[in-house]
Parts: structure tokens; C-alpha cells; sequence
């Protein structure tokens, strides 16, 4: 029996993954405030373009780039890692659905001039997609894929040489647990991480390397900025009973001299790369 947790099967390790995201899916519609409008990206695509934030992840991406490759940039967001990889590789193809993200993109290409950025509206895995690339890649785009199979799957088939996910210690969220537990009265229902991505993939039998840096620090910040971030991370009403005993807890719990100072949001990355089933059977 240990070892069937140590060492679960592909179907039981896919059952796994599907039921975090399940559980998620479940509690976030139970407990959320505001009704979903429009593009949920909206309010905060911004923070996604390139140079917004750190990108502590990409030195460890960019060791598996060549200069002649094309790649797939799956969930691409504002650009992040496009568009510094597009300066060390011959084309990038950028997946994204969120029309916000879309634009802070292409502002971004247009700013850099960068025009071997292909960018394409779709949700992947894709029926219309045709394009084989060298290396295709995720960046904290999977944690709520509940089919989580078919989009490796689709990753493999296009990918001639390497498939990578980059996946944090721990999901949307997660360093909120607390708050969202007090004001919601209820287990805080975690996504998939990099833990349980390594052990799917280990599940699958594939070869794969990871290269692991750490997260960004913790941040002082205002109580009104740590505020919005947790109403949007516990899914709270502006001015809601729950959104006012939020913000209590936050300023009693980690207020600092100069502001608040919240939970690390992500102590490390992972960067993990692997070979598609056709190289290993190769």
C-alpha cells in the first residue's frame, strides 16, 4: 500500500490532479461573491507584461533555448517570457485566450519590435492546431487544467525536441489560506502544484529533468493594495461583511512598521523539462 502512494499509476495520478481542480472549481463557485464578468484577466493583465515583475524563472528556461528553434509559448499572458525569449530563438508562438492579455502582448511586441512573435487566440489543446515546434512550453498555466492528459499529450505530439511546465511550491492562493479559512469558515480547497506535477509525470513514466530557483520575496506593501489582492484570491465583494473581516484579519496578522507584509506567495519554482514519449521510445 505505500507504495501505491509513492508510486501511483498513470490513471491514478490523472484522477488526482482532476479531483484538486474539481475540489477547487466546487469550493470557488460556493463561496464566490461577485458574479464572473467579461475577462476574468482584465484587472490585472497589466502585471503580466514583460518587466512588471521579476522573471526569476527565466535564466533556467532559456538554457534549453537555440537560436534557430521555434516556440511555444502556451498561455503566454502579457509576454513575461516571450518576449525576452524571442531576442534568443528564430520565432515564438504565443497561445493565449484572455483578449486582455492578448493586448498587453501585442503592446508589448509593438514596444520591443519584436516580429518574430506569432500571437494566436486559442484555448490548448487545440483540434485546428497543425504547427510543430521545437520546444513548447507552460509557464503557471496548467494548475487548473483538470484534462490535464490531453494537454501533455498535445504538448508531446507538437514538440520535436522538449516539452517544459513551470509550476510554484504551492498554487493560487495558497499563502492566503489562512484569511480565506477564517472568513469563509471552510478547509481551503488547494489547486495542483509543482509536487503533484512532478509526481503525474513521474506517473507517465517520462524522463525529465528540474531545475528549481527561488520565489519572490515577500513584499512591503500598503493594507489597501494587500486588501484587493485578497479579495480577489479569497473571490470577496468590495465592501462585503467577508471582504471588511478580510482585511481586519490581514491588517492584525501582518501588519509591520511602513505597511503590511504578507505570506511569501511562492517560496520556489520549478522549471521542469522532459522528453515526448516519441524521443524516449526513439
Amino acid at each position: 500500500m505505500a507504495g501505491e502512494a509513492l508510486r501511483p499509476s498513470e490513471a491514478a495520478a490523472v484522477a488526482a490532479w482532476a479531483a484538486m481542480v474539481d475540489a477547487d472549481a466546487e469550493q470557488v463557485a460556493r463561496v464566490r461573491e461577485p458574479e464572473p464578468v467579461g475577462d476574468f484577466y482584465a484587472p490585472i493583465a497589466p502585471r503580466f507584461r514583460p518587466g512588471a515583475r521579476p522573471s526569476l524563472e527565466l535564466p533556467p528556461l532559456l538554457a534549453h533555448a537555440k537560436p534557430g528553434d521555434t516556440w511555444l509559448d502556451i498561455g503566454a499572458g502579457g509576454g513575461r517570457f516571450a518576449l525576452p525569449l524571442s531576442e534568443h530563438v528564430a520565432r515564438v508562438i504565443a497561445v493565449e485566450p484572455s483578449e486582455a492579455m492578448r493586448n498587453v502582448l501585442r503592446d508589448a511586441i509593438r514596444a520591443g519590435a519584436r516580429p518574430n512573435i506569432d500571437v494566436r487566440d486559442l484555448y490548448w489543446p487545440s483540434l485546428a492546431w497543425a504547427d510543430d515546434v521545437d520546444v513548447s512550453f507552460a509557464a503557471h498555466s496548467i494548475y487548473d487544467i483538470r484534462e490535464i492528459a490531453p494537454f501533455l499529450d498535445a504538448m508531446e505530439r507538437h514538440s520535436r525536441r522538449t516539452c517544459i511546465a513551470i509550476l510554484a511550491d504551492q498554487p493560487r492562493g495558497a499563502h492566503l489560506a489562512p484569511v480565506f479559512e477564517a472568513v469563509h469558515g471552510e478547509p481551503f480547497a488547494p489547486l495542483p502544484g509543482l509536487r503533484e506535477f512532478v509526481a503525474l509525470l513521474s506517473a507517465r513514466n517520462r524522463r525529465f529533468e528540474v531545475a528549481t530557483v527561488s520565489g519572490e520575496p515577500a513584499e512591503l506593501t500598503s493594507l489597501d493594495e494587500a486588501a484587493t489582492l485578497a479579495r480577489r484570491l479569497l473571490w470577496l465583494a468590495p465592501d462585503s461583511p467577508k471582504d471588511q473581516q478580510a482585511r481586519a484579519l490581514i491588517e492584525q496578522w501582518w501588519s509591520v512598521p511602513g505597511g503590511v507584509r504578507l505570506p511569501q506567495a511562492r517560496g520556489f519554482f520549478g522549471i521542469v523539462a522532459w522528453e515526448p514519449v516519441q524521443q524516449q521510445r526513439g
